[in-house]
């Protein structure tokens, strides 16, 4: 199959949040990104350098770019490469995603969520190699969907690039790097998961596990990288940019929904981890503004 460069790749990522399209990579300078960048190594091989960092790719191989991360490509002598690229805004997975700048907060969104204890490692930082072809059947579905531009084909790419962020999530764990979380700490993500609106505390959960709470506050923090409360407030600012983005409830209506009766405290927290207030997020994930 033949792949055409995408000219205007800039403009269509603003226009569609995604681009897709194959070139033939010469050696390219060190430069950055205000996307995600997925690059599929199609044919050939190349010398990537991230941040400094040297890796041989050739063809299987495949890795992710966050944003404003600096790379760049040298091709040998006598050598050739050809790259599939899969260029995406965060919103493109979805729209309270508007104010994601990295990768890590990409794979925590609701759609994705794996496994919390992979945002130990930066899945960015991974050379991978699809052994089978399935990432490159994914990747040429891509391509084609973003090509022919049929009926539905915008949420059937979100479909099929959100499967691609999973399978390699999965080969994370599958190279024996992630160790699996504290089943107390597993309990307690659920937990917060499931009861993020009501009225919780990490005292209460340690009288149901029969764990001391320092014991259960230090192993929750080492097994998370986040303190109970921390967490609890993440979850629920995330479920609060889910109803901002996707629904037209009032603001007071959205806090009192994610656990919070104060509202000028839910507008202070929010700011705090969105780094933009509750009506300019809402603002610029309903109607595409960056």
């Amino acid at each position: 199959m033949e792949y055409n460069f995408d000219y205007n790749f800039i403009e269509n990522i603003k226009k569609n949040q995604i681009a897709v399209f194959g070139l033939q990579q010469f050696d390219l300078d060190y430069h950055k990104h205000n996307f995600f960048e997925l690059a599929y190594v199609s044919k050939g091989m190349a010398i990537h350098t991230l941040d400094g960092k040297e890796a041989i790719v050739k063809k299987g191989d495949y890795f992710i770019i966050d944003y404003k991360n600096s790379h760049k490509y040298t091709i040998p002598k006598n050598e050739i490469c050809y790259i599939i690229n899969c260029l995406f805004l965060p919103q493109f997975i979805d729209n309270s995603l508007a104010q994601c700048r990295n990768f890590n907060g990409l794979i925590s969104n609701y759609l994705i969520r794996f496994n919390q204890n992979i945002l130990k490692y930066n899945p960015t930082n991974y050379i991978y190699h699809d052994d089978d072809g399935t990432i490159f059947a994914l990747v040429n579905k891509l391509f084609n969907e973003y090509t022919n531009k049929e009926k539905g084909y915008f949420e059937l790419m979100r479909c099929t690039l959100i499967e691609i962020i999973i399978r390699t999530m999965r080969k994370i764990i599958d190279l024996g790097t992630l160790p699996s979380l504290d089943s107390s700490s597993d309990y307690i993500i659920k937990y917060i998961e499931k009861n993020y609106s009501q009225k919780i505390s990490l005292s209460k959960i340690s009288m149901e596990l029969n764990y001391t709470l320092p014991y259960l506050s230090s192993k929750f923090k080492s097994d998370t990288g986040s303190t109970f409360n921390e967490y609890l407030q993440k979850t629920r600012i995330e479920q609060s940019c889910i109803l901002l983005s996707n629904t037209n409830k009032k603001i007071p209506e959205i806090a009192w929904l994610v656990g919070y009766e104060d509202v000028k405290y839910f507008r202070k927290l929010f700011k705090k981890y969105m780094n933009t207030s509750v009506s300019e997020f809402r603002k610029k994930s309903q109607y595409g503004s960056l």
